[in-house]
């Protein structure tokens, strides 16, 4: 199962987009409000950051993955424990997807469905291509839709330029400060920070080296930008106040594209993509879940049978989670960003970083 570069670069810029277009917006603009777009400037930033940090701690192990890795730099033990977090946030992060992808279904065509035909489906369809394309079906769809999606997004951009209202964006600074305007980058940046998922998938490219770092990082310049321009439009159209108070404002912008009486209903559109981008970015987990559980329990060859597992604990926790119906707002705040952000994506990574290159100079010592 091998990807290469391009494929990598579209699968990371599908996993990014998505959702963050969908969900971290409202958060942003609520501490940010007008200045939300330099939030969203420190968001790329540190997203930056933390994929230069987890491509360089992978590039020292091209072929192998964080779960076997981890092993050799902490040993068997340690190796074993310390990556127990990054499963748990797996499973975790596909039950919220499955959670948000059956809301914005249900707000926007399928009202009455049940929730387990929507989050069954969806999931029957993930399993399927992981189970038998694997990682490189996943590629390949990537490579085939995400350049759709750009020019899907660039026409939404163009056709709402005559809803802009430029002087929303003001003033610049003068309400919000520095404390507001990085609060409010934290949401975007940890999910930007999502792709320290190459840790599980560097070895699964092609050639992975320098090439494979540019890609990562260009995927997240390009994701950073379209998610700036986007919540630049979003703030322009509706304003900060109102902004705020919208659970899917992005995709509520798309449905005022309106021209010469025949441009309209954008958001159909805009809905198909977004779900293929959920598609993915499921995928992705599904795999990554997959072959890292059964690396764990050192039973490779059998990943996947243990996908069926992992489809079907995912099927009940995002069940779960949607019996529950926590705010989305709790779960962002209080555990993605204060725990997920700089556990799995700054402290660990960093960590093993560190570790594997003094063991690396004292070798050379010896």
């Amino acid at each position: 199962m091998k990807i290469n570069n391009r494929q990598l670069f579209w699968m990371i810029m599908m996993l990014e987009i998505g959702i963050n277009l969908l969900i971290s917006m409202t958060a942003t603009i609520l501490y940010a409000k007008q200045d939300a777009w330099i939030s969203y400037i420190l968001a790329g930033v540190m997203g930056l950051v933390l994929t230069y940090i987890a491509a360089r701690l992978s590039s020292r192990y091209p072929r192998q993955t964080l779960i076997e890795y981890s092993a050799a730099i902490l040993g068997k033990w340690g190796g074993k424990l310390i990556v127990i977090p990054f499963i748990l946030q797996w499973f975790w992060v596909m039950s919220l997807i499955l959670r948000d992808e059956f809301l914005f279904i249900r707000l926007s065509v399928l009202y009455k469905t049940p929730a387990w035909v929507i989050i069954g489906t969806m999931l029957g369809v993930v399993l399927y291509t992981v189970y038998h394309g694997g990682i490189e079906a996943i590629g390949r769809v990537s490579e085939l839709w995400g350049p759709i999606l750009m020019i899907i997004l660039a026409l939404t951009f163009a056709l709402t330029v005559n809803n802009l209202n430029w002087p929303m964006l003001l003033p610049v600074f003068a309400d919000t400060g520095p404390g507001p305007i990085l609060q409010g980058a934290l949401a975007p940046a940890s999910l930007l920070g999502e792709s320290v998922v190459l840790l599980m998938l560097f070895p699964f490219v092609e050639h992975p080296g320098r090439g494979t770092r540019k890609s990562l990082l260009m995927a997240v310049v390009f994701s950073s930008v379209m998610l700036l321009v986007g919540v630049l439009w979003v703030i322009m159209t509706f304003g900060p106040a109102v902004s705020g108070r919208l659970q899917f404002p992005f995709f509520e912008m798309v449905k005022l594209v309106y021209l010469m009486e025949f441009i309209q209903n954008m958001d159909i559109f805009v809905m198909a993509v977004w779900l293929v981008c959920i598609f993915v970015k499921l995928s992705i987990y599904m795999f990554i879940t997959s072959y890292g559980v059964a690396q764990w329990t050192g039973k490779v060859r059998s990943w996947k049978k243990i996908s069926l597992i992992v489809a079907a604990v995912t099927f009940i926790l995002a069940m779960l989670v949607i019996i529950l119906n926590p705010p989305a707002g709790l779960l962002l705040k209080g555990i993605w960003i204060r725990y997920v952000l700089p556990v799995n994506m700054v402290a660990i990574p960093l960590f093993l970083w560190v570790v594997s290159i003094v063991k690396g100079k004292v070798k050379v010592q010896k």
